[in-house]
């Protein structure tokens, strides 16, 4: 069976270089590499509601609905649980810095320079501002026009900032 490629594994959610390292590959997606906080917390509510209405009802039926899916619930609320409090903590965590170190996608640039940039490692607005005009220039496929769309990105976005902070755009008060 051939392997699949890099791009085709990104395109699942799977990280290759970790299935590689420990000797194993598999052809399966992640369930929960895309918007895990949401489908983790579908996957605890579905869970609870098999395990707890049941429990809620009572009688007989509710036993053999016990019997017969009751540990399907169990398991879920077992596994999803702890994904679900993990998933929350790192978006929670993704948010906080996002708002302390903005990212490149925010400039709104093309995808063109937008991918040159984040592929030599420009994550943050920061880090493309401290860089000179000359070191941007030596990024492969980055060209005086994709420069000043940069540069013309980073100083909208830091007046856009500064008008939200309350500070006029005319000067006059």
């Amino acid at each position: 069976m051939p392997t699949p490629s890099r791009r085709d594994t990104y395109h699942r959610g799977g990280r290759p270089e970790i299935g590689l390292r420990y000797g194993y590959q598999s052809d399966l997606a992640d369930p929960f590499a895309v918007n895990p906080v949401r489908r983790s917390l579908a996957l605890v509510l579905t869970s609870a509601a098999v395990v707890f209405v049941p429990l809620a009802i009572g009688g007989a039926v509710a036993t053999l609905g016990m019997l017969a899916v009751g540990w399907l619930g169990l398991a879920g609320l077992v596994m999803g649980t702890p994904i679900l409090v993990w998933s929350a903590a790192e978006e929670g965590w993704r948010r906080i810095d996002r708002r302390f170190h903005p990212t490149v996608d925010q400039l709104g640039l093309s995808p063109r320079v937008e991918h040159v940039l984040l592929r030599h490692g420009y994550a943050t607005i920061d880090e493309v501002e401290r860089e000179s005009d000359a070191g941007l220039l030596l990024l492969s496929n980055m060209d005086a026009r994709g420069l000043r769309e940069v540069r013309r990105a980073v100083s909208l976005w830091k007046y856009r900032r500064w008008q939200e902070q309350g500070f006029p755009a005319t000067g006059h008060d």
